[in-house]
């Protein structure tokens, strides 16, 4: 984000949002100036914790406010100690001084709306600018009225000048001031221009490559906000743009900045000492030849991480003597990896990230809780040749007498698909082998599974060439009992072997 060369030298300062480091990225988000007296924004902390972050531009100061219902899409203040939030499941009414949620609202309005609009001294309306109709909610009894077709509410053209000058989209028009932006959509890279309002004169541009979604003028300058907080982690303050301030109580920019900035350090250390931050890798991709080998760590999250498909065995990406506690998968794929002596001390797999297809195991162990893992060793490359490679490398794994995996500390939900028990340590007391002769054998089919999803891979068992399926009781999960019931019958029967 630099000032474009041969144009007026401009202050440009990053604002810090009290957002940890490991926040997740792609979640989409708006920024909205509350009376001017506030900046809200929103993000994502853990796995699935929205936040409402609120800037006071009289103070500088962070507050934060946890439990939305999805990401801001708009704000309405409505007094000083009153405001509606709109997020994507629910329109939220709050004490944006407390800060606490004091009303909700989540039926009949819809989801994904993107606008909040006065239509009366009681009555706003809420919508989503691509839809057809909008919803009528009162304010007093913080319900829906009505559905009617959405009213118009067309935006002023820019002008022919501003166009000329690149202007695609205006984020602020007032206080001597026209704020465009180079690119239509959002997410685009683009610049930010900043015209005088009185003959569209370029005073200053900057560059966003990671895209813009809105610009708020407060106190002397601009605060210039992006479309992904958790990627960037900050707003960009352009200072001294304009001459006065026209409100005598709001700080200075760079003062403003200042402090916001100190404030939110000391919010996030708050964070910090009662949660530990996780450790986020992003974007890595282990090619053919690369080795991971001779590493610990604790906390761990991998997000859009893979492993490259190899032509020759020797050179699969390999993973090795490895020992991570905490680990976590978002939107990664480690398919046709080598891991060797690894050892998971805690796993969760989110966005289908648990899925690990052709994955070759020598003494991998988990332990403690596992979340949503299921592995297969079989792996469908993107053409015949490399799907037929890896089959021959899965026979000749095969013929090595080496155990694969180590299951006796793990719980949870795991899932084994084509590992011969024959390579798995296992503990009885959650797990049971049912071989593939066994179940031709047996009417496994006439035993009442209850809540438990285990009969559904001995269904894959007759239908497949395994040897036999390794089912794991999942102790954590609602139908915990029915999982080790069902194993019981199984064995009491004969059909599963008795370990």
């Amino acid at each position: 984000m630099d000032p474009r060369p041969n144009e007026i030298p401009v202050d440009l300062q990053e604002l810090h949002l009290p957002l940890p480091e490991g926040a997740p990225h792609h979640f989409p988000t708006a920024t909205v100036l509350l009376d001017e007296s506030a900046l809200l924004t929103s993000w994502m902390e853990g796995r699935a914790t929205h936040r409402l972050g609120i800037l006071d531009l009289r103070t500088g100061q962070w507050r934060v406010l946890p439990g939305l219902r999805g990401m801001l899409r708009d704000a309405l203040a409505l007094s000083d100690h009153c405001a509606l939030i709109l997020t994507d499941h629910a329109l939220t009414e709050i004490d944006p001084t407390a800060p606490e949620v004091t009303r909700r609202l989540t039926t009949k309005i819809g989801k994904y709306n993107t606008y909040l609009r006065r239509d009366g001294d009681d009555v706003v309306a809420v919508g989503n600018s691509a839809a057809a109709m909008e919803s009528l909610v009162s304010l007093s009894a913080m319900t829906m009225l009505k559905r009617r077709l959405r009213s118009s509410h067309p935006q002023d053209p820019i002008p022919a000048e501003a166009v000329r000058k690149g202007a695609a989209r205006v984020l602020h028009h007032g206080s001597g001031l026209l704020v465009a932006a180079t690119q239509a959509r959002e997410s685009a890279p683009q610049r930010l221009l900043v015209l005088s309002a009185e003959d569209l004169s370029e005073i200053t541009s900057v560059d966003f490559p990671l895209g813009l979604n809105s610009a708020h003028v407060v106190g002397d300058g601009v605060i210039v906000a992006g479309p992904d907080a958790g990627r960037s982690r900050s707003f960009t303050a352009i200072a001294r743009l304009i001459p006065c301030v026209s409100d005598a109580q709001a700080l200075p920019l760079t003062a403003l900045v200042h402090t916001a900035n100190e404030s939110a350090a000391e919010l996030l250390q708050q964070g910090a000492r009662r949660n530990p931050p996780r450790t986020v890798y992003r974007d890595l991709r282990l090619e053919p030849g690369d080795e991971l080998a001779d590493a610990t760590g604790r906390r761990l999250t991998l997000e859009n991480c893979v492993a490259a498909r190899s032509a020759l065995c020797h050179e699969r990406p390999r993973i090795s003597r490895v020992h991570v506690t905490d680990l976590e998968l978002q939107s990664s794929s480690l398919n046709g990896a080598v891991l060797e002596d690894v050892t998971v001390d805690g796993l969760r797999c989110s966005n289908g990230s648990g899925f690990l297809f052709g994955c070759e195991l020598r003494r991998v162990t988990l332990k403690g809780r596992v979340r949503g893992l299921i592995l297969n060793p079989t792996l469908d490359g993107p053409d015949p040749e490399t799907t037929a490679r890896y089959a021959q490398w899965r026979r000749e794994r095969m013929q090595d007498s080496e155990w694969m995996l180590d299951l006796t500390d793990a719980t949870g939900d795991i899932t084994i698909r084509g590992y011969p028990s024959r390579f798995i340590r296992r503990n009885p007391e959650l797990q049971a082998v049912v071989t593939a002769e066994a179940a031709h054998a047996f009417d496994w089919r006439a035993v009442d599974p209850g809540r438990s999803s285990l009969r559904v891979a001995l269904y894959e068992l007759v239908r497949s060439d395994w040897e036999d399926v390794t089912l794991i009781a999942d102790t954590h999960s609602a139908h915990a009992s029915d999982d080790l019931r069902y194993i019981q019958r199984l064995r009491a029967l004969g059909i599963a072997s008795p370990d």
